[in-house]
């Protein structure tokens, strides 16, 4: 105790580097742990990065499944009355003597009860509009249109169909009429006789000029090597000089008037022929070298009832003529049937050739001009279509599939 009476220790004191620390506080604290290692870190990364996807898919698979609730409600909503249907073609169909008005938007093309595709003979269409759909052809008769097709179905599939589907493809001058000698050789020698040409084809030198395929070209021929003296002009015949472009523009003409006047007639057997063909559902055209004119008036005046249905294919729509077989293949490929499925009715050996050239099946009605020609590859030769029997002759061309 110093003489201030303050006491003061006498125990050495702690070294200064050590300082004294309570025993108390240095067992309250906890023990430091040791550094986490890497692949600790590493891992709850991965965890939280797992669980953060997990939800950004599950975000995903919910919405989702909203857009597609919506596209099923709006697809519910589009199949009522005042919406286009997807599929069926015929929903909320009108009955008979309805005017029109539980059609769809998109059904204003077909007849009421009418065939398919929607065509009617008396259908009127301007500018792209229809202005008249056509005349009803009546429920009983749609529905029993569509049950024959169902059982034609059926009758194909099951091999027990002998209503086999194909093209019947007709030459006009000489097949469908006898316009040869009566009608294109008359017209030809009105037409030299009105434009001051001093020359007439007979009979006979008619029969040899039918060897080449178009008028404008067998003019080109007569005139350079039948009778060059003929032709009156510098510059020599050709199927695109001007003046056998006249010749024949005016024989055309002329050739029309003498078929609209009724002086030439079908031949046997063609009206029965066609008419069994169109019944059967095959497909008929007409595929001639004469001018396209001139084979329309042929049709619409001796086949009206069948006009409408027929595609004509004629004059220039080739740039080869027969024997060519283009004007065969052009008709296959616009009517959208294989070559093989097409019959041909040809009069000529230069038609014959090209159908067989093109992959088809011919059959030969001699003519008054061809009755001496040679039809190498003709499938049949017969006197007139009369002898052809449809199902027996025509058919039976077909190619069909034998099951092994």
């Amino acid at each position: 105790m110093a003489s201030n009476g303050i006491y003061v220790s006498t125990a050495p004191a702690a070294p200064p580097s050590v300082p004294s620390v309570p025993r108390t506080l240095t067992a309250a604290q906890p023990a430091t742990a040791p550094p986490a290692s890497f692949f600790d870190t590493t891992s709850s990364t991965v965890a939280g990065f797992a669980s953060v996807c997990g939800l950004l898919v599950a975000v995903g698979s919910a919405a989702r499944r909203g857009i597609g609730h919506r596209r099923q409600s709006s697809r519910v909503q589009l199949r009522g009355a005042s919406r286009a249907p997807f599929k069926e073609p015929y929903n909320f169909r009108a009955k008979p003597g309805d005017k029109y008005t539980y059609r769809c938007p998109q059904d204003f093309n077909s007849p009421e009860f009418g065939v398919w595709p929607p065509e009617a003979p008396d259908r009127v269409v301007k500018y792209g509009q229809v202005h008249f759909k056509g005349k009803p052809v009546g429920e009983s008769e749609f529905y029993a249109k569509k049950e024959a097709e169902k059982q034609l179905d059926k009758d194909r599939l099951s091999g027990n169909s002998s209503d086999s589907r194909g093209a019947l493809l007709l030459d006009c001058d000489g097949t469908i009429v006898e316009t040869e000698r009566d009608g294109h050789r008359v017209a030809f020698n009105q037409a030299f006789k009105k434009l001051g040409y001093d020359c007439e084809w007979e009979v006979g030198l008619y029969g040899e000029l039918l060897t080449t395929g178009g008028g404008k070209e067998r003019m080109t021929r007569y005139f350079t090597d039948y009778n060059p003296e003929a032709w009156p002009h510098e510059e020599p015949a050709a199927k695109d000089n001007p003046k056998i472009m006249e010749l024949h523009e005016l024989k055309t003409k002329l050739f029309m008037e003498i078929v609209r006047s009724g002086q030439l007639p079908l031949r046997e057997g063609i009206e029965d022929l066609i008419t069994d063909a169109f019944a059967n559902g095959w497909k008929v055209g007409v595929c001639s070298t004469s001018n396209e004119q001139a084979v329309r008036a042929v049709v619409e005046t001796l086949l009206p009832e069948f006009a409408p249905e027929i595609p004509i294919f004629a004059g220039d729509i080739v740039s080869k003529k027969k024997p060519d077989p283009e004007i065969y293949n052009l008709a296959a490929k616009e009517m959208g049937v294989a070559p093989m499925t097409c019959v041909v009715i040809e009069d000529a050996s230069i038609g014959c050739s090209a159908a067989k050239a093109a992959g088809m099946q011919v059959i030969v009605t001699k003519s008054i001009y061809t009755e001496d020609e040679d039809f190498e590859g003709a499938d049949e030769i017969v006197s007139s279509a009369a002898e052809i029997d449809f199902e027996e002759d025509v058919v039976a061309m077909l190619p069909t599939l034998q099951m092994s």
